[in-house]
């Protein structure tokens, strides 16, 4: 799996003049974009966690940049007027930590070039093309074997040409070292030496350097006026027309999950075929507990631990394995989900109570408290985020309250994980539970418990009550063999990982942000026709909003959701009993023109009935 990517960005690109004079060429502005966010983007989207840049002129460009895009670290070549393309990557180098990706900041090129280099199964690939007629061609001769043999502008060296060099490569580190060697040996000889001619040396020093030829691919390396005015007039239309077709068709789902999500999500469950137990699978799921636990919390004080299934296993995982025999349970109950913690209680048969509160009212702390001191309870369970009403807990305060008395919390955090800032210590929450298919913004399969770890110790010797859903089995055994005690959902943990590289350059700040836009256009909405929100504003979660259903003769929800499933929006029903509500969720990958879109569709609806 290739994690890294390195673009070379130091050059001057005179030849483009005025358009230069104030920035690298990698910021030439194409479709409202820049030429090297687009390759920024791209990157991302194909599950490259960190993006290097090699910096020269104007390098406060790419600085700025990064500051935008957390995957990209800046390095500065000093001397970037002294040196050809390889000077620069010698510089980035050293922060090169495996296989990776190298590109040109000054290509538009068609996404399927990643697509095409990360699935082809040589470790080092370079990637070319069919004539361009650009006037600028590097072209590469090849071997018997269709490897490099020679890379050059000029025909009288390379003879008869495979294809024309695109600027994108898929190179092994020990290559990568191979080249900075084979450059620092002709330093004096070729002191400004392009990449192209470390890669022949590379292949001259025993590297195997594939070679793939896609005859039709969609690109442009942008060097001088003309190259630009032909990116802009036949490029560009053709890539943008292209990646169009690649689109899965977009349906907004307004239900309370599974939410969203990207095409490039969905397209990560895509993936070659692995054997789970393969030690590169281990490594990724490391990860993805890393990083998960990185939302949250210290890797030293918290750790992940992934289950198969959904996020109502994880809430019984926590339930069945970190109450001890001995435990006394108290469950804070103010929605459906708060029956489901204690519905698993019962099933266990554990020794619990229910503290019952209004499902859209402001729970009581004063009353809690005096609850929990009036009988030694050793653990209490709660959900933050209550998804039948859109109602938050003051978890914080809770966790506090509790921590205070010694009692340890447990939390689902299914509809509030990824889109509220958690800090589990500050908040004093020992384990929590969520899911990969809300607020993260992955597909549904995988769900995980956040365990502090000292706590997740003092349960390793109680009997077990499950086997499959056992937490500190499963725990143990990841420890140490970096593997699920069953089959993990393969596909899925791929769509999660690259859920979390999304979410990392979103931040979880921007996508609260991003979702309370969503709610209040949707709020506004809501009060202008007059409708009523079961919950008062001041308490909701700005992620679910139960509205009360009007009480007319007229109103029908299968019409309503029938109509929004039309116009590609998916609505659900209230989910209380007593109190009959419709719900809009404004979790996973929605925009706030898309509920623009939808509360013009809910007007015309209720202003016609």
């Amino acid at each position: 799996m290739i994690r890294e990517a390195v673009i070379v960005g130091a050059g001057l690109g005179s030849r483009l003049k005025d358009m230069t004079k104030d920035r690298p060429k990698g910021f030439l502005e194409l479709n409202g974009t820049y030429l090297v966010e687009m390759s920024v983007r791209k990157l991302i989207e194909h599950g490259i966690e960190r993006i290097i840049i090699g910096t020269g002129y104007c390098n406060e460009w790419y600085d700025e940049l990064a500051k935008k895009y957390p995957a990209i670290e800046t390095v500065h070549n000093a001397n970037y007027s002294g040196t050809g393309s390889m000077g620069t990557l010698e510089v980035c180098a050293s922060l090169v930590s495996g296989d990776f990706v190298l590109l040109e900041s000054d290509l538009l090129y068609d996404s399927v070039a990643l697509f095409t280099l990360l699935n082809d199964p040589h470790r080092n690939v370079v990637l070319g093309s069919g004539a361009t007629n650009s006037g600028d061609e590097v072209y590469i001769a090849v071997d018997e074997r269709q490897e490099v043999w020679a890379i050059s502008k000029k025909l009288e060296i390379i003879g008869n040409p495979f294809t024309e060099l695109v600027g994108i490569s898929k190179l092994s580190y020990r290559t990568l070292q191979a080249m900075c060697r084979f450059a620092a040996s002709h330093h004096h000889d070729m002191p400004k030496m392009e990449y192209e001619a470390a890669l022949v040396g590379a292949q001259r020093m025993g590297e195997h350097l594939y070679v793939r030829k896609v005859e039709y691919l969609a690109w442009r390396e942008i060097d001088d006026a003309s190259h630009l005015q032909m990116a802009i007039n036949h490029i560009l239309p053709r890539i943008l027309e292209n990646e169009s077709l690649r689109q899965v068709r977009r349906e907004v789902l307004l239900n309370p999950g599974p939410a969203t999500t990207t095409d490039s999500v969905k397209y990560a469950q895509a993936c070659p075929d692995i054997c789970p137990r393969e030690e590169e699978f281990g490594q990724m799921m490391r990860w993805i507990c890393d990083e998960l636990t990185g939302f949250v919390g210290s890797k030293e004080e918290y750790e992940t631990v992934l289950f198969a299934g959904s996020g109502t296993l994880a809430d019984e995982v926590m339930i069945s394995s970190c109450v001890p025999h001995n435990g006394n349970l108290l469950i804070i109950n103010n929605g459906s989900y708060g029956q489901r913690l204690a519905k698993i209680a019962s099933v266990y048969q554990l020794d619990y109570e229910i503290f019952e509160s209004s499902t859209y009212e402001a729970l009581d702390l004063a009353a809690l408290r005096t609850r929990l001191e009036g009988k030694r309870f050793t653990h209490l369970a709660a959900v933050y985020h209550e998804t039948t009403t859109g109602l938050m807990n003051p978890i914080p305060q809770i966790g506090r309250m509790c921590h205070d008395l010694g009692i340890v919390t447990i939390i689902d955090t299914v509809s509030a994980f990824a889109a509220i800032p958690i800090d589990m210590k500050r908040d004093c929450i020992d384990f929590m539970a969520s899911t990969s298919n809300k607020c993260i913004q992955g597909m549904a399969g995988a769900c995980f418990v956040f365990c502090n770890r000292n706590e997740l110790e003092k349960i390793k010797d109680e009997p077990m009550r499950t086997y499959y859903m056992n937490l500190y089995d499963q725990y143990k055994y990841f420890s140490k063999t970096l593997q699920t005690r069953f089959t993990p959902p393969v596909q899925v943990l791929n769509a999660l990982r690259q859920a979390i590289i999304e979410t990392k350059q979103e931040t979880i700040k921007a996508r609260y942000e991003r979702y309370t836009a969503c709610w209040k256009i949707l709020v506004d909405a809501v009060e202008e026709l007059g409708l009523e929100m079961l919950v008062n504003k001041p308490l909701q979660s700005h992620l679910i909003t139960a509205i009360l259903e009007p009480q007319n003769g007229s109103y029908s929800f299968d019409m309503f959701h029938d109509l929004a499933r039309e116009r590609g929006f998916t609505i659900y029903p209230g989910k209380l009993g007593n109190i009959n509500t419709f719900r809009i969720a404004n979790i996973g990958d929605i925009r706030p023109h898309e509920m623009v879109e939808f509360t013009k569709f809910m007007k015309e609806y209720f202003l016609s009935n």
